[in-house]
């Protein structure tokens, strides 16, 4: 059966196509009467629009870019599937497309195809933004602050994160509390480390400098400085690992060498990534709103899409600290 289009609409109702049309988009210029006979014809003739044709009409695609920095194992974080999750469930919900393009900091989606972006982060990005910015499109970023920017952006306070997880151990009784970095080119990784230096010398902890390991948030980097901390004749009590992944390849290496988790030594992730509460050893972790992140930033960019906001919205979500199985008190503070 042939669909009805708008031209049969406009002969039923005995006005023009661009009548049709106005009347379809919302335009107040069309009289009640040519209203009213455009809305019953589209009812007698059960005529839907053409979404893509109202865009159009418009001027509006309705399209978020969502531009990802590209890195080795993209398809396998767990962070960017969890924030694209949160954005992709808040586009369907408000009928809104998106243009996922990865790229290697030198594009962007063509700007007649989408009405804003979303920055996934912007690691190796940051020259892109900067041309972005010259031009008129909304734009938000995830998971980086920029507050020397007129950037709206939402992400999480990964230096009190971090802080509060040295509190944590501090009030298990560690003392000796070493940390496996993640990739210090990132603002997450050097925010976890400025969180975990910051709260070690508030606390007045001795601070060795093997006790910070610099690794750049893959198993193998992990595991290297896992080595070398367990071979150290002061080996720390416990350890912060800046993601989930990091913490359990260190717990895995730990178990390697004979010693025990949580026993004989503590360990912390960040993300809370479900595979945290499935190891050998169920993972204390700090969980991070990942979905929500992309829920929220998918929220800003439509109000500045539709002109509700001017200046630009900065948020900082809350994290948690997730306790399982993976900590105990030393066995000094226990006796």
């Amino acid at each position: 059966m042939k669909a009805t289009d708008i031209s049969e609409v406009a002969r039923t109702a005995g006005v023009s196509t661009t009548t049709v049309s106005r009347v379809i988009n919302g335009v107040t210029t069309v009289s009640p009467e040519n209203r009213r006979r455009v809305l019953v014809a589209i009812k007698q003739l059960k005529y839907r629009p053409n979404p893509n044709a109202q865009r159009l009409a418009a001027g509006k695609a309705n399209t978020v870019g969502l531009v990802i920095p590209r890195y080795e194992g993209i398809f396998n974080s767990y962070f960017a599937l969890e924030v694209i999750k949160g954005i992709g469930t808040s586009a369907e919900r408000i009928r809104c497309d998106l243009l996922l393009h990865i790229t290697n900091g030198k594009t962007i989606p063509a700007r007649s195809a989408v009405d804003g972006l979303i920055f996934l982060d912007i690691y190796g990005c940051e020259e892109l933004l900067d041309d972005v910015l010259n031009q008129d499109i909304p734009i938000v970023v995830v998971n980086h602050r920029l507050e020397d920017l007129p950037v709206s952006y939402v992400a999480v306070d990964n230096i009190l994160a971090a802080e509060r997880v040295v509190g944590y151990l501090v009030g298990l009784g560690h003392r000796d509390i070493a940390t496996i970095t993640g990739d210090l080119k990132t603002q997450a990784g050097l925010d976890r480390l400025d969180g975990f230096l910051k709260a070690v010398k508030a606390r007045q902890l001795v601070m060795r400098d093997a006790y910070v390991q610099v690794a750049d948030f893959g198993l193998p980097s992990a595991r290297k400085a896992m080595e070398v901390l367990l071979k150290l004749s002061d080996r720390p009590t416990a350890v912060f690992a800046a993601s989930d992944d990091m913490a359990l390849e260190a717990i895995q290496t730990a178990l390697d060498k004979g010693i025990r988790v949580p026993e004989e030594l503590s360990v912390v992730g960040f993300d809370d990534n479900p595979i945290a509460s499935h190891g050998r050893v169920p993972l204390t972790t700090v969980r991070q709103p990942l979905q929500e992140m992309g829920r929220q930033a998918l929220e800003v960019l439509v109000q500045q899409m539709g002109g509700k906001k001017r200046n630009p919205t900065q948020l900082l979500l809350p994290t948690e600290l997730v306790e399982r199985q993976s900590c105990r008190q030393t066995w000094i503070e226990a006796r």
